[in-house]
C-alpha cells in the first residue's frame, strides 16, 4: 500500500469515526443504554488472530455509537462500549476487524508517536474485513448479549 493509499484509508477512517460519533443515541445527552457483554474469538485461516482491533458500527435504521474490542494471543475478544464501559447495546452491527502494525507485523513501540505510526504502519487484514465501506461481516446482539466468533481469509479478494 502505498502512503498515498494510507493517507486516504486513515481519513476515511477518521470520517467514519467521526459520524458515528456525532450520531445520536447512546452514552450522550443524558440517555442511559443497556450494554450487553459480547464475546468472541476471530480466527485467521484457521488460527487465532492476536492484537486485532474488532469495531461493531450500528447500521440500518438504527442509530448510536460503535463498539470496540481487542483480540488477545488466542484471538478472543471482549467488547466495550464507546464511553469505555464492558458491553454493546443490543441491535445490528457492522463489523471490521483491523490489524494496523509495523510492516512485520509486531505492534508499535509505545513510545512511537502516532504520526509516525502512520507514516510507516501497513494494514495486515484485507480489506473486505477491514474497511468499512467494504466488509460484509455483520453481527446481531441481543439483549442477553453473547458469544460471536469471526472466522476470516487472510487472502484478498
Amino acid at each position: 500500500m502505498t502512503r498515498h493509499m494510507l493517507h486516504r484509508t486513515s481519513l476515511l477512517w477518521g470520517l467514519v469515526l467521526c459520524l458515528f460519533g456525532l450520531s445520536g443515541c447512546g452514552g450522550g445527552d443524558g440517555v442511559d443504554v443497556s450494554l450487553h457483554p459480547v464475546t468472541g474469538i476471530v480466527m485467521a485461516d484457521g488460527q487465532p488472530l492476536a492484537h486485532a482491533a474488532i469495531t461493531f458500527a450500528p447500521y440500518g435504521a438504527q442509530v448510536g455509537r460503535p463498539a470496540y474490542g481487542r483480540t488477545d494471543e488466542a484471538g478472543k475478544y471482549e467488547l466495550a462500549f464507546v464511553d469505555g464501559r464492558p458491553g454493546c447495546p443490543p441491535g445490528n452491527y457492522i463489523v471490521t476487524i483491523s490489524k494496523f502494525a509495523q510492516p512485520d507485523g509486531t505492534a508499535f513501540p509505545a513510545s512511537m508517536p502516532p504520526e509516525e505510526q502512520v507514516a510507516v504502519g501497513v494494514e495486515h487484514i484485507p480489506p473486505q474485513y477491514s474497511d468499512p465501506t467494504k466488509t460484509k461481516l455483520l453481527a446481531e446482539v441481543s439483549t442477553q448479549g453473547g458469544e460471536i466468533p469471526f472466522e476470516i481469509s487472510m487472502k484478498k479478494k
